[in-house]
């Protein structure tokens, strides 16, 4: 209760005065790059241009938008001609959606997408129509608190009473929740995430918005692994995450993506709220579901996980069990010279995270901190030693090394080098 209550009391949303908000987080995007744009489109073209999106509900909570989108109800023709005339340089990145990307003087680029209407779905992709009604355009949108738009004097555009729901922290699909997930089914997982971004506790969610994700889970099945990877990786890392999964796989949902068939939710829960202090990977989170490494390479495939995420996951599955030698920090330690030296950076960052997961934080931050010793021989050692130079070098320096770290690291390179006089029968 009074989490709840200090976290609403410290996230309090700035008031609008005129229904326009006016606070330093918009004034500092309002940058001359942007008032200018904003000038070519309404003064020159006539056109009307706002902010949408996430860079909305952001300003709306008084935060700093990462990203900035834009729209606008002019046509990509309209815009193209527009910024010929100015000489404003921009590149047609998605032109049959509608989507042009202004590069303007001072180096900032700013996406600009016209108003749309689709027209055909499938449930994956969607062939658009443009549109200059800015409601119909927000009615395409996926949930009330995505389908604001702010113009550039701040005015909010506010068709579905998003402001409402930020405000009362609640998800909720634009209009009919069925319909909206039907034109994408991605918006699915795109109500968890926004779920566990907005939400104040675990226990707010419509019970008709529910049966609606129920009713129309089989449709992820159409929708792309990476898509999908997109989406849980930021579930994983959110709040409230092992009740949403725990949600997801009540529902179904977990099935039709792919998840772990029988996840371990209690041990993701440990997991999870082990390395809530940290920012967590969102692999690590992940494997705690599973059991082996069979179940490991089979999300690896099942959602084309990149080949880091795949050597995080399988080192923490590999060496996740307690070692029993408690709280040293040398198992670790020789974990990190024993891989390649060209992985050496993503070794240490892997351990760091396997100890982050098992619960030794001050172990985790003494292995950041902590500097490699270098190995004192070399080749020119052994050819020292009247060893003739070929293949064998490897061998026999890789036998030297691993009696180096056995031994802590402490072995000089004198005693190196009698450890291979007597074990290869050289001398002098």
């Amino acid at each position: 209760m009074w989490i709840r209550f200090f976290r609403r009391l410290l996230s309090t949303m700035p008031e609008l005065r005129d229904g326009k908000l006016s606070t330093a987080e918009f004034d500092a995007i309002l940058t001359p790059e942007l008032r200018r744009l904003a000038d070519v489109l309404c003064k020159r073209g006539g056109h009307q241009i706002r902010l949408v999106g996430g860079a909305v509900r952001d300003l709306l909570l008084g935060r700093t938008p990462k990203d900035i989108d834009l729209a606008t109800d002019a046509t990509p023709n309209e815009m193209i001609t527009l910024f010929q005339a100015q000489g404003i340089r921009y590149i047609e990145t998605g032109l049959q959606h509608g989507t042009l990307t202004v590069h303007m003087n001072g180096g900032r680029d700013y996406e600009i997408t016209t108003l749309r209407v689709d027209r055909v779905t499938d449930g994956r992709h969607a062939q658009v129509d443009f549109t200059r009604d800015w409601r119909v355009d927000a009615e395409r949108r996926d949930l009330t608190i995505n389908a604001m738009a702010l113009g550039m004097d701040g005015t909010l555009y506010d068709y579905f009473d998003g402001r409402g729901d930020l405000e009362r922290r609640r998800v909720a699909f634009v209009g009919d929740a069925r319909a909206r997930i039907s034109e994408d089914y991605l918006r699915i997982l795109r109500y968890f995430r926004f779920y566990g971004r907005i939400a104040e506790s675990d226990d707010r969610h419509d019970p008709d918005t529910l049966a609606a994700i129920e009713e129309s889970r089989d449709g992820l099945r159409k929708i792309a692994a990476e898509r999908i990877w997109v989406e849980m990786a930021q579930i994983l890392c959110g709040n409230f995450a092992p009740s949403l999964l725990a949600l997801m796989y009540r529902l179904g949902v977990a099935d039709c993506i792919g998840m772990p068939p029988k996840g371990n939710l209690e041990e993701f829960g440990i997991i999870w709220k082990r390395m809530r202090a940290f920012r967590s990977k969102p692999m690590s989170l992940l494997v705690s579901l599973v059991v082996n490494l069979d179940d490991v390479y089979q999300l690896v495939h099942h959602w084309k996980l990149s080949n880091l995420e795949r050597r995080l996951g399988t080192f923490i599955v590999s060496h996740r069990e307690p070692n029993p030698d408690g709280d040293l920090l040398k198992p670790y330690q020789d974990l990190l010279m024993r891989s390649q030296p060209e992985r050496r950076i993503e070794t240490r960052e892997n351990v760091v995270e396997l100890l982050r997961y098992l619960g030794r934080p001050e172990m985790a931050k003494e292995m950041e901190t902590w500097r490699e010793p270098g190995f004192p021989v070399n080749g020119g050692d052994l050819k020292s030693l009247g060893i003739k130079p070929g293949p064998i070098y490897k061998t026999i320096l890789e036998e030297l090394r691993e009696h180096w770290i056995e031994l802590d690291f402490k072995p000089s390179k004198e005693e190196i080098l009698q450890v291979c006089r007597d074990r290869f029968s050289v001398s002098l």
